[in-house]
């Protein structure tokens, strides 16, 4: 449009031009070919500006209505860029008197478009009245038949083209008519139309549009297309402007690209405009956009101009799939403009990329808000962005927030008040130096004002964790000079290391910077201060000249050496040109103490040229240290190209340090120095040491066909600094091409090097130069781990490279060592590990890979043997192996690491007396960013399979998100089970996730097992078949259910909680139902039982078993005593094999106390028997009742009750004696107390029996009324006789009964033998009331026939007696005697 507007500017001027003719100088200025060139330089000026010039020639027929223009050329500042050729107008120059340009034809032979015109940077955009035309125009032939476009429009060699068409415009009121056509004319296709009516006065426009072009054309190119598509355009509307519609379509590469559709209407005052459309189009914009445009975008604008209101947006919006766009409100720079517009991202942040390649910048946004408000020229103003982060190369920024604030910017002059602030969560920046200044939270805040000129700063801040700083003054626009206040406050803990020891807590730094326009920078009032160190000073660098002064001094020293003190004063001046200046430095000090050394008037002196090409310098050291004066110069001159280091002397007492030097072009030295140092503590006192000992050697530097090389001869007997000792030190070695790829030859000798409790002895190292390479050997014994090494090294243009041909270290009999050659490769800061293979016992590590800024390392493990850890864990016995990769990337700041491990037959100590064997380990994962997510499967021969995996975060307090799943062997918690004499039996199924912070971890999942088996053996109880389903979560482990069957008989149900909270000692409430259960110590206690119990407390400490147990039968046997001469046997292993150590380990685990009483289970249980409790044994045979209580811990209960007697009796060799009082008294110990008491008459006497003591042990204690002998009560009790009475049979038997009652004796009695040897059932001597005695005899026929035979000493006392069992306690029995007595009958029986 605006080379059209020129075009008709160039013919109106030339119109015009004709019509000035008319009315004074037409004749000459048209009849002669000097007027014509007149003329057309005239119309050139006129139509020609600063920015865009226009030549026109060969005017010619102005008056006869054929116009003709040989050429029209416009010229920007690049030169010609169009040429219009053999310009004809056929026009009416009468019709110009009724304002309309009339032309039956404008042509031009040929139109030269070589590019785009440039713009000026000057140029401001057009303001001001709406576009009128000075005449009606009225062409109605336009003929273009060659139009040549250049390479740069084309797009690919020279476009032709040919256009034609007509134009009529009326001037008042506007109207418009168009119909024009273009089509390519050179061989390819490609064709433009226009149609336009536009016409005010009828209240209608009328517009269709089409463009279409194969590949590789000129619209493509000019719209910068990539690949330059097929591109198809459509615009098309019709209607009364009052209600107006159109679209239009942009196809490329045969896909519709974006449509468009708008509507227009007339409204009071003004118009409405309604416009929706969308599209796709990120292939067509730069690679760091494109992530913007991803997908469909999709926009709409409705709104509406006012004359007086300017332009309100009702709503304006822009949605992509990343990013969404919302405008509103009104702009009117004449009134009231309330206007904002607002970008967010549709997930969590919209991706940017800015930069280049070489320098990306990568951005993540999550919103940016624009507002104007208020006066309509002047508004305030609100811009707020929102960062996720900005990454470059080195710098991370990571939640940032900007906001900027204007309480009235004018907007046509660019000025106004501003106030903005930042800041940013982290600065992650890759620099040592400044990172730790900016650690933490950044904020920063700036008021001041902006002007089209200069952007003026009131006052700016900017703190973080270690930095508050502030600064003002003022920016030029116009001319570039800046006026800069500064001042800075950091913690000194934040600056470079080196520096610390000189500063105190904080340091504090503040400069005036100024630059004028020229460019010439001064830097004034420059201070620091910071604890005793203080700096001022100022520089300038103008012209090329510098001038700068700086004074700075330490008050003491102490911080830079433990045993140091003094004050120390530098001063340092520079002037001249900045290439050669003038430089002098003084370094001073009155008095200083170092290492119990006093230091005074030390003074050293520089003064220098700094020219590159002819330096120059002279250097003193005087002083006096500790009565021993010091002395020191050197002077480098340049003469004739060559540059000498003369006189270089240095002398403290008895040291000495001298030599001369000559320095190449390059620097490089031929020379030597010479050191004789007797006593280096002087000199280390210089130094700010404390060094002991002597070094003598020398340092000769030489040349060999211009080669440059150093020989190192240095020779110690001791030297000693803190700990560090070294002893008779020998380094005799040439290098050889130092510079460029040293090669070293020689040998490095010492007796000992000792640093604090590591002593290294025996060094021995040979240097041998092969060529360029320099090959080591040696070795040395460090902490009595000897350990070599041979190989070679190398280096050369940068590039460093060691290879390793050897190499091994014992150490506690593991010995690790290089199992084949290897080469590493260092080379601008990266280093390459080419296959490093180390043997470690059996198995391999092989390594390989680079080192640099980022990392790409694998390692391969082959069997690495688990046992080379017990060299460095007492007491941990591992066995197994390892396998698999470890591969490593990423920068070395957070670098990525991946794995994939293979572990089998893995055992320790610990592993194996919980019962497991050789556990197998399978794991694979991913560390980066302090995260490790991984997988892993776990095995174990006895059933133990567990997978799963999760996340594990590592920066600060490490975070859990873990899942398994899979078998456990109840066998594992037998190690901690066994302290209390119990295990387990069976497998779980388990389910656990764990999430939450490692300090507090949340657990949840369930525990599942059916068939197990739980064994205490103390306590005689074993559980089988117990059904489990626990469930974990919030903190608590719930039992669902626990059921069980106890092995003496009896269920066990289980219900409650257990807290699960590691640092809670596992919380339980827990509730025990047990029913129909039977309970047997095996040797003294048989019970049947039934209870509800509780378990609450934390498991971990003391937990309470309380309840009540009721018991059923109950049977206490009174246990027939051991033969004395049994006693236990005391074994001890002595010089045990290991297996036989393992199995003891296993059977007896350690206790995991201190000594002190052990952590197990308390008791607080009452248990209930009204009756059914039986004691028998011995002849004793009674049932008791009562209730005990029993409390302390479940390992040693204490029981606390009695049992009272119910009935009983005492039965003697068929004697039976009822008990007449009894009780079972439990008094702490679970072995009760009896005390029974039976009396009878026997005889002339009444007797007492008396079972009393110990149920294990009780005694039997007889006495009669009148008193008698023990042996003379039972002869009574028993036989009804004096002891004096009593066959030998009865003699023997009494002995028995005695031995009986006492528990003594062996397994048989004198009757027991008799009837094995007769071969009878029963054989027995009996007494009747009368002192008879007879002898009966009993054998079993059958399983139900018993035949009796007893005969007495009295003459027909004998007699015969048959049972028959007939089943469910009845019997038949018959009898006769031997006086010829029979009977018989039917008898039950029932024992209770």
């Amino acid at each position: 449009m605006k080379i059209a507007k020129r075009i008709l500017r160039v013919l109106f001027y030339a119109v015009l031009a004709a019509v000035a003719g008319l009315a004074g100088a037409a004749v000459v200025l048209t009849t002669t070919e000097r007027g014509r060139e007149n003329l057309a330089g005239l119309i050139s000026d006129v139509a020609s500006s600063e920015d865009m010039k226009v030549s026109v020639r060969g005017i010619d027929g102005i008056w006869s209505g054929n116009l003709r223009v040989d050429h029209v050329v416009l010229e920007d500042r690049e030169g010609p860029w169009l040429v219009l050729r053999e310009v004809a107008v056929d026009w009416s120059p009468l019709a110009l008197l009724s304002r309309t340009f009339l032309a039956e034809r404008v042509a031009v032979g040929r139109i030269e478009a070589a590019r785009a015109p440039v713009s000026s940077p000057d140029e401001k955009p057009r303001t001001g009245t709406a576009f009128s035309l000075p005449v009606s125009v009225d062409i109605r032939a336009i003929d273009l038949p060659q139009i040549a476009l250049g390479e740069a429009l084309a797009g690919a060699g020279i476009a032709e083209l040919a256009a034609e068409g007509h134009v009529r415009a009326e001037r008042s009121p506007l109207a418009v008519e168009a119909d024009v056509s273009m089509a390519r004319r050179d061989g390819h296709e490609g064709s433009v139309s226009a149609l336009v009516h536009f016409l005010p006065g009828d209240n209608r426009l009328d517009l269709n549009v089409q463009a279409s072009e194969p590949a590789g054309g000129i619209i493509a190119n000019l719209l910068q297309l990539p690949d330059a598509p097929p591109v198809s355009i459509a615009v098309s509307g019709n209607g009364p402007l009052a209600d107006w519609t159109g679209r239009g379509t942009f196809h490329a590469g045969g896909e519709l690209i974006t449509e468009i559709s708008g509507q227009h209407a007339f409204i009071d005052g003004g118009s409405r405009v309604e416009l929706r459309g969308n599209g796709d189009f990120a292939r067509f914009v730069p690679a760091r956009f494109k992530s913007l445009l991803a997908g469909q975008t999709r926009f709409e604008i409705t709104g509406s101009s006012h004359a007086e209101r300017g332009i309100s947006i009702e709503t304006a919006t822009v949605d992509t799939s990343v990013l969404r766009g919302v405008a509103q409100g009104s702009i009117n720079p004449a009134g009231a403009t309330d206007f904002s517009l607002e970008f967010t991202s549709a997930g969590p942040t919209v991706p940017l990329g800015l930069g280049s390649e070489e320098s990306p910048i990568d951005i993540e946004l999550q919103s940016a808000s624009l507002r104007a408000f208020g006066e309509g020229r002047a508004p305030m103003v609100d811009i707020e962005t929102h960062l996720a982060s900005v990454a470059t190369r080195d710098m991370r920024v990571d939640n940032i927030a900007l906001a900027l604030h204007s309480d009235g910017f004018d907007i046509e002059s660019r000025s106004g008040p501003i106030a903005g602030t930042a800041s940013a969560d982290r600065i992650g920046l890759d620099n040592p130096t400044i990172a730790p200044l900016i650690a933490g939270r950044i904020t920063a805040l700036v008021e001041g004002n902006v002007t089209k000129d200069a952007i003026t700063i009131g006052k700016g801040e900017i703190a973080s964790d270690a930095l508050k700083g502030g600064f003002d003054g003022k920016v030029s626009l116009a001319d570039g000079s800046i006026e800069l206040n500064v001042k800075a406050d950091a913690a000194s803990a934040a600056l470079p290391a080196a520096a610390r020891p000189a500063l105190g807590e904080r340091t504090t730094l503040s400069v005036a910077v100024r630059r004028d326009s020229d460019g010439n920078v001064a830097a004034d009032r420059l201070e620091l201060l910071s604890g005793p160190l203080s700096a001022q000073g100022k520089a300038s660098l103008s012209d090329g000249t510098i001038a700068a002064e700086l004074n700075g001094a330490l008050a003491d020293i102490a911080p830079f050496a433990k045993e140091a003190s003094g004050a120390i004063a530098v001063a340092l001046k520079a002037s001249g040109a900045l290439v050669a200046p003038d430089v002098a430095a003084t370094i001073s000090s009155d008095r200083l103490v170092v290492a119990e050394r006093e230091i005074t008037g030390l003074r050293l002196d520089a003064t220098a040229k700094a020219d590159a090409a002819n330096p120059a310098a002279d250097v003193t050291l005087s002083g006096n240290v500790a009565g021993e004066t010091l002395q020191g110069k050197a002077t480098l001159k340049s003469e004739g190209g060559q540059s000498r280091i003369d006189g270089l002397t240095l002398s403290l007492g008895a040291n000495r340090v001298g030599g001369d030097l000559v320095l190449d072009d390059a620097f490089l030295p031929e020379g030597r120095i010479g050191f004789e140092l007797p006593d280096l503590g002087p000199l280390a006192a210089l130094a700010l040491e404390k060094i002991e000992g002597a070094l003598n050697g020398s340092v000769v530097f030489s040349k060999a066909e211009g080669v440059p090389q150093v020989a190192v001869k240095a020779v110690t007997s001791s030297l000693t600094r803190g700990d560090l000792n070294a002893r008779n030190v020998t380094v005799d070695a040439q290098v050889s091409n130092y510079a460029q790829a040293p090669a070293i030859s020689g040998t490095i000798r010492a007796d000992g090097v000792t640093s604090g409790d590591t002593a290294v002895t025996g060094i021995n190292i040979d240097l041998k130069q092969e060529g360029d390479w320099t090959a080591f050997s040696g070795g040395a014994t460090v902490k009595d781990i000897p350990a070599s090494a041979a190989g070679r090294v190398r280096v050369a243009e940068g590039t460093t490279t060691l290879e390793l041909k050897s190499g091994q270290a014992t150490f506690q009999g593991v010995r690790a060592a290089i199992a084949e050659p290897s080469t590493i490769v260092v080379k601008d800061g990266r280093t390459a590990l080419e296959r490093l293979v180390i043997g470690i016992g059996n198995g391999r590590i092989t390594v390989s890979g680079d080192v640099a800024d980022a990392l790409d390392i694998r390692a391969d493990l082959s069997s690495v043997p688990v046992s080379v850890a017990n060299n460095f864990a007492a007491g941990l016995d591992a066995a197994g192996s390892i396998s698999g990769t470890v591969n490593v990337t990423g920068p070395t700041s957070a670098p990525v690491v991946k794995y994939d491990l293979q572990a089998s037959g893995l055992e320790a100590a610990q592993t194996r007396s919980a019962g497991l064997g050789g556990i197998g380990i399978d794991s694979s994962g991913t560390f980066a960013n302090n995260r490790l997510d991984f997988t892993s499967t776990i095995s174990e021969g006895s059933g133990m399979r567990l997978q799963g995996g999760g996340a594990v975060t590592t920066q600060g307090t490490p975070n859990l998100s873990l899942d398994f799943s899979g078998n456990v062997p109840f066998a594992i918690a037998n190690r901690m089970l066994a302290e209390n004499s119990m295990s387990m039996e069976g497998t779980a199924a388990v389910a656990v996730k764990v999430s939450g912070p490692a300090t507090a971890p949340v657990i949840s999942g369930n525990i599942r097992s059916n068939g197990a088996r739980f064994v205490a053996a103390q306590a005689g109880i074993a559980v089988n078949d117990i059904a489990l389903d626990v469930a974990m979560g919030n903190g608590v482990a719930t039992i669902n259910r626990l059921t069980g069957r106890l092995s003496s008989g009896g269920t066990l149900t289980v219900g409650g909680t257990v807290g699960i909270d590691v640092n809670s000692g596992f919380p339980a409430d827990i509730s025990i139902r047990l029913a129909d259960g039977r309970y047997t110590d095996g040797h003294i206690v048989t019970a049947n039982l039934s209870g509800d119990l509780a378990i609450k407390g934390q498991l971990t400490a003391s937990p309470m078993l309380s309840g009540t147990i009721n018991l059923a039968r109950t049977v206490i046997t009174v246990p027939t005593k051991l033969p004395t001469s049994l006693s236990e046997l005391n074994v001890q292993h002595r010089n045990a094999p290991a297996a036989v150590r393992r199995q003891d380990q296993a059977l007896n685990p350690p206790s995991s106390g201190d000594g002190g009483p052990k952590s197990g289970m308390n008791l607080d249980l009452t248990v209930n028997a009204p009756n059914s409790i039986f004691v028998q044994g011995r002849g004793v045979d009674a049932e008791l009742g009562g209730s005990i209580k029993l409390t302390g811990a479940a390992t040693s209960p204490e029981a606390v009750g009695s049992f009272q007697l119910r009935r009983g009796r005492l039965e003697i060799l068929g004697k039976r004696l009822n008990f007449t009082e009894g009780t079972l008294t439990f008094s702490g110990s679970t072995i009760p107390y009896l005390n029974f008491v039976a009396e009878s008459t026997a005889s002339d006497a009444t007797v007492t029996i008396t079972v009393i003591g110990e149920a294990t042990n009780p005694k039997f204690v007889f006495a009669s009324v009148p008193a008698l002998p023990e042996d003379e009560v039972l002869a009574r009790l028993i036989f009804g006789r004096s002891m004096s009475n009593l066959s030998p049979l009865q003699i023997a038997q009494l002995a028995e009964a005695a031995a009986q009652l006492a528990g003594v004796g062996g397994s048989t009695s004198l009757l027991q033998n008799l009837r094995n040897a007769i071969g009878v059932d029963d054989l027995d001597v009996i007494t009747d009331d009368k002192g008879g005695t007879s002898v009966q005899a009993g054998k079993y026929l059958n399983d139900r026939t018993y035949v009796t035979i007893q005969k007495g000493e009295k003459p027909g006392s004998g007699k015969a007696r048959i049972d028959l069992n007939v089943g469910r306690g009845v019997k038949l029995r018959g009898e006769a005697t031997d006086a010829g007595e029979a009977r018989g009958g039917v008898f039950y029986e029932k024992e209770y």
